[in-house]
């Protein structure tokens, strides 16, 4: 098999629709399958999906009995894609995310050629117009410190119903310091999107497995539950000398942030709970970084 696509769907039936009729329509090899995850959706978009790729032959749909997150709802994809396709590349892709260009699978094959990449992210336009969310440079423990005590300070706000006023004045703080008194964006920021670069943090909407990864990873790293999964990953790759590639010629369109809209019914409710599982998954890096720092010495 040369190429899977793992679609992880949690309420999204309609961006996962768009998602499929997309590589569909887009993708230049007919040797290819998607394997759609379903994370315990609430509503009836596992039912439809179902009902949508029934007569398709090259797609299956996996109901996973609970939520069981972004790194190991993917990992249940993955894992399903190695074991009965053995695929040269695997593609774990948001449902919110859509090919844009019909080239995909003659740009990974060069570049495999060129880098033996175990992973590899593209370019993302985003709905708002930005195309400068990837990729990042490695975290240090400095930063994942002072965005851990943001996050601590972002949930009292946010319990006492003041998150509206706090994002203005933050707005207004970073246009002040950055636009108009000029200062450097602190270097843990995003990269420069338009040129090639290798050994970099990727965004994870969509991210390119190749065969070498999985020599040493089994896929994302399952102790978190959402967010940090890119540079948790990143980590794990450089402890075993695997290449990353940030490929600015492959081009994908990102809808963003679909599946965590439909977390909770109330506003705060929804940003509490993305909140918390930033706070989870950046306490995990944090003390993953530290042990890599005491590896190091």
């Amino acid at each position: 098999m040369k190429i899977v696509f793992i679609i992880l769907n949690y309420n999204t039936f309609q961006e996962t629709k768009d998602c499929v009729l997309s590589i569909e329509s887009k993708i230049d090899t007919q040797n290819y399958k998607i394997v759609i995850v379903d994370n315990l959706s609430t509503d009836d978009s596992a039912d439809k999906i179902e009902k949508f790729i029934e007569q398709k032959n090259n797609m299956i749909l996996i109901r996973n009995t609970e939520n069981l997150g972004f790194a190991k709802g993917n990992n249940v994809g993955i894992e399903y894609a190695k074991r009965n396709y053995k695929p040269q590349f695997i593609v774990a892709l948001n449902s919110d995310t859509e090919l844009i260009q019909n080239d995909l699978v003659e740009k990974l094959d060069n570049e495999y050629r060129n880098s033996e990449f175990a992973l590899l992210g593209p370019l993302i336009l985003t709905a708002d117009g930005r195309c400068d969310n990837s990729p990042h440079y490695p975290p240090t423990v400095e930063h994942i410190q002072k965005e851990l005590r943001t996050f601590f300070t972002e949930e009292k706000i946010i319990k006492r119903g003041l998150y509206r006023p706090y994002c203005g004045i933050r707005f207004l703080r970073n246009l002040v310091r950055y636009k108009i008194l000029k200062k450097d964006t602190p270097l843990h920021r995003n990269m420069e999107f338009y040129q090639y670069q290798r050994q970099v943090v990727l965004q994870g909407c969509f991210l390119v497995f190749s065969e070498k990864a999985f020599e040493y990873i089994k896929g994302f790293d399952e102790r978190t539950f959402l967010y940090y999964e890119e540079p948790v990953k990143n980590l794990s790759l450089m402890k075993h000398d695997l290449v990353t590639v940030f490929d600015p010629e492959i081009v994908i369109y990102h809808k963003e942030g679909r599946s965590t809209s439909s977390v909770a019914k109330k506003n705060k409710d929804k940003l509490l709970f993305i909140n918390k599982c930033y706070q989870q998954s950046a306490i995990i890096l944090l003390n993953i970084l530290k042990e890599a720092n005491k590896e190091e010495r």
